[in-house]
């Protein structure tokens, strides 16, 4: 998961499309990756991962800005291990849980959400 918010991250769309399981693409492509508006991605919060054998789950918030807006993608993501390498299948959106204003900043300023990115 963390390789794959840092390909988001650096808009590595080959390597997105390369850990992502091909009979889970549904046409998925890199433009359709590259497409504008792009979020300025953030941080990234794996709240929690777990595997059986070649499965695997993973639930995450990952922080992105658009528009000036502070927003995430809240996910329980599952995985296929294939020929040694972990592959993305499909995921289970869920509602982002907001910092609250006092909170260290999603951005891992160091200052309060309210000081920086909340602001």
């Amino acid at each position: 998961m963390r390789s794959r918010f840092c390909a988001f991250y650096l808009k590595d769309y080959d390597y997105l499309i390369a850990t992502h399981h091909s009979q889970y693409l549904n046409g998925l492509d890199t433009e359709t990756l590259a497409q504008e508006p792009l979020p300025q991605w953030l941080s990234l919060d794996v709240i929690r991962s777990s595997h059986t054998n070649d499965k695997g789950q993973v639930t995450f918030q990952a922080w992105y800005k658009l528009d000036d807006e502070i927003d995430a993608i809240h996910e329980c993501s599952d995985f296929l291990k294939c020929d040694g390498q972990w592959l993305y299948t499909e995921g289970k959106q869920m509602d982002p849980v907001m910092p609250n204003r006092n909170d260290k900043c999603v951005c891992y300023s160091g200052k309060k959400f309210k000081q920086c990115c909340g602001g």
